[in-house]
C-alpha cells in the first residue's frame, strides 16, 4: 500500500503559525481567542488561504465569509473536508483547528500519490462554529445553505453586533437575513462526501488508549435562556417563605435541582441526554442590556435572575418531546415561589442520527491498514458536518458525511488545558487522506 502516512512535523509546521493567532499570552497555554467574524479568525483563514495557493489550489472566499479551497478533478464532483479556526473565549487551539490542518495535509497527501483525482478535492472553513460569542451557532456553514436564524445577527459580543462584526470583516449580512445561500443546489449536487476531523472533547479514547474514534451520531443542541422576574425586598424585613417573598435566587435554586432530577431520571431509562446550565446573571453583554441584575444585592431578596440551559441529544425527536417537559418544570417550580419564568429558546440544531455508514466502513477498514486503531462512539458535542449532512441534493438524498476524532488530553475542551499531539493529529489526518483518496478515485 502507498504510503499514505502524514508526519506529525507536518503538523507542527502549521502549529507555528497558528499559536500566534489569538493567543492570549506569551505560550499557548495561555489559551486563544479567535472570535467569529474577528480579525485573529480571518488572519488564520488567510493562512490556509496562501497554503493552498503554494500548492495550486482555487481560493474561493463566499460573500458571508467563508473560505473553500478548491483542487477539480477530472469530473465535476468533490470530496470535501471541513472544519473551523474560531474558538470560544479562553479556549485552545485544537477544537477545529486541529480539522482544517488535517484537512489540508490529507489534501496535499492525495494530490502528492496521484495529483490527477477522478472527483476533485476541497477543504471547506466555516466561519463562526462556535456560540460562545454571539449565541449563533454554526453561523458560517447554516448561513452557506440558506438556513441561518436571522435573529441573531443582532446578538453582540463584547459590545459589538454578529452583523457590524461580519462587516468588519467584508461579509454581507445581507444575505443571511434574507436567507440567500452561498451554496447553490448544482453544487451541493456535486458533493461525494464530506468529513471532518475534531478532538473528541471528551476523554473515551484517551481512557481506552485507542488512536481514533469513528463517529456514529451528532448530537443536536436546544439552548435556552430563562429569565426570572419576582421583587426586591428588604432581606431584614421581609419574612422567609413564599406568603412574603418572590425570590428569584431562591426559585433558580430549586430549579436547577428539579431540572437535573428530570434529566438523570430520563438518563436512568436507557435515553441519549446531555444538560447543562452554563450560565448563571454572570453574561456580560446581556447585563449590559439589562443592568437590573445589578440590583440585587446582599441585604436584598432578589427580584430578578437568569440562566442559560443547553440540552442536546442524538434523538432530534426526543430531543423536542424532552425539551417540553423541561420548559414545563421549569414554569411549574417559578410559579411555586411566585416567580415568572420568561423562556426564550436562543438557538437549535437538528441532531445527525446516523453518520454515513460507508464512510464509518471505510474510515475504519483504513485505520486497520495504516496500523491505527479505532472505536465506533457518537458525538456528544455539534459539528458543522451536522449542517452540510443535512441539506438534500436534487435526488433527494442527503450528502454523505463521516467525522473522525482524535483524543485530547483528559477530555478537555473549550478551556486553555485543551490540547492534543501533534502524533495523534497526524495519525488521524492519514486515515482522512486514505478515506479520501479512496472516495475520490472510486
Amino acid at each position: 500500500m502507498k504510503n499514505f502516512l502524514i508526519d506529525e512535523s507536518q503538523v507542527a509546521a502549521h502549529y507555528n503559525v497558528l499559536n500566534r493567532i489569538g493567543c492570549l499570552g506569551a505560550t499557548p497555554e495561555a489559551g486563544f481567542l479567535r472570535a467569529a467574524y474577528s480579525d485573529e479568525e480571518t488572519a488564520a483563514m488567510k493562512h490556509f488561504e496562501a497554503a493552498a495557493k503554494a500548492l495550486g489550489g482555487l481560493v474561493r472566499w463566499d460573500e458571508i465569509g467563508n473560505l473553500f479551497l478548491e483542487w477539480p478533478g477530472t469530473n465535476s464532483e468533490f470530496v470535501e473536508f471541513g472544519s473551523h479556526l474560531d474558538t470560544v473565549p479562553s479556549g485552545g487551539n485544537f477544537d477545529g483547528a486541529a480539522g482544517i490542518v488535517s484537512g489540508f495535509l490529507a489534501i496535499e497527501k492525495i494530490l502528492e500519490i496521484n495529483p490527477a483525482q477522478r472527483r476533485g478535492l476541497r477543504l471547506r472553513i466555516w466561519r463562526g462554529e462556535e456560540s460562545a460569542t454571539f449565541n449563533a451557532v454554526y453561523a458560517g456553514s447554516r448561513g452557506a445553505f440558506g438556513c441561518f436564524d436571522a435573529k441573531t445577527l443582532t446578538n453582540e459580543f463584547r459590545g459589538k453586533s454578529l452583523q457590524d462584526a461580519m462587516r468588519s470583516q467584508g461579509a454581507n449580512p445581507e444575505l443571511l437575513k434574507n436567507g440567500v445561500p452561498t451554496i447553490g443546489q448544482d453544487e451541493i449536487d456535486q458533493i461525494r462526501s464530506h468529513i471532518e476531523l475534531h478532538i473528541e472533547q471528551g476523554n473515551v479514547l484517551e481512557v481506552q488508549k485507542v488512536d481514533i474514534g469513528i463517529v456514529t451520531s451528532i448530537r443536536g443542541p436546544r439552548r435556552y435562556r430563562i429569565v426570572l422576574h419576582g421583587e426586591f425586598d428588604h432581606s431584614g424585613a421581609t419574612p422567609m417563605g413564599i406568603s412574603y417573598r418572590r425570590d428569584c435566587n431562591l426559585a433558580l435554586a430549586y430549579i436547577l435541582v428539579e431540572i437535573d432530577k428530570l434529566a438523570t431520571g430520563e438518563i436512568s431509562q436507557g435515553r441519549d441526554l446531555v444538560q447543562t446550565v452554563g450560565v448563571i446573571n454572570s453574561s456580560k453583554d446581556f447585563n449590559d442590556r439589562n443592568p437590573i441584575v445589578y440590583e440585587n444585592a446582599v441585604p436584598k431578596v432578589s427580584g430578578y435572575g437568569y440562566f442559560y440551559l443547553d440540552v442536546r441529544s442524538s434523538s432530534t425527536d426526543y430531543l423536542a418531546s424532552y425539551s417540553e417537559k423541561v420548559c414545563a418544570d421549569i414554569n411549574r417550580v417559578a410559579t411555586e415561589f411566585g416567580v415568572h419564568a420568561e423562556i426564550s429558546l436562543i438557538s437549535q440544531s437538528a441532531a445527525m442520527e446516523t453518520v454515513d455508514g460507508e464512510i464509518q466502513k471505510l474510515s475504519e477498514s483504513n485505520a486497520a491498514l495504516l496500523n491505527i486503531s479505532s472505536v465506533r462512539l457518537p458525538s456528544g458535542a455539534g459539528h458543522d458536518t451536522a449542517i452540510v449532512g443535512a441539506q438534500k441534493r436534487s435526488n433527494g438524498t442527503t450528502i454523505p458525511v463521516g467525522m473522525v476524532f482524535i483524543p485530547c488530553k483528559a477530555g478537555k475542551s473549550h478551556c486553555p488545558e485543551e490540547f492534543a499531539t501533534f502524533e495523534e493529529i497526524a495519525k488521524g489526518a492519514s486515515v482522512l487522506a486514505k478515506t479520501g483518496f479512496d472516495l475520490a478515485i472510486g
